[in-house]
């Protein structure tokens, strides 16, 4: 299985996890930093509007998993903090993951801490989802 990362809020933090994994180089294809919401609407192809919702995580895990032909995509939206943004308070975190374009899902997260705390946590989140959809434990690989 081949997989690719879509990330805002973690800026790239969750690939550079995935490259440190022994035999990544076997199935990781790269991803995209969309910080800017105008990289996750051209690039990702996620409906204008807010972006930190469920649907923005479902659409950019799609839009990565399209754009690099991968069989998962996996993304991060959200507000590390301080501050709220879009009227989510900080730590208020969506993770996407489309696997082949069936049942895409969003899992929402509410974190505590500071910004690097959250980060620190969803990128977290994420490796234990990736492990679960490839069928690996990574904990103590990343």
């Amino acid at each position: 299985m081949t997989v690719a990362v879509a990330e805002s809020l973690t800026g790239g933090l969750v690939m550079a996890r995935i490259v440190a994994i022994d035999g990544a180089g076997d199935w990781f294809l790269g991803g995209v930093v969309a910080y800017d919401s105008e990289v996750k609407y051209e690039l990702l192809g996620v409906d204008r509007g807010p972006v930190i919702t469920e649907k923005a995580a479902i659409q950019m895990a799609a839009g990565v998993r399209r754009l690099l032909g991968a069989d998962l995509g996996l993304s991060t939206t959200g507000v590390a903090g301080p501050d709220p943004e879009e009227g989510s308070a900080a730590g208020t975190v969506y993770v996407g993951v489309d696997r082949d374009g069936d049942n895409p899902l969003a899992l929402a997260l509410h974190l505590d801490g500071s910004p690097d705390d959250v980060q620190e946590s969803v990128v977290t989140q994420v490796i234990s989802i990736l492990g679960e959809q490839i069928g690996m434990n990574l904990s103590d690989s990343a």
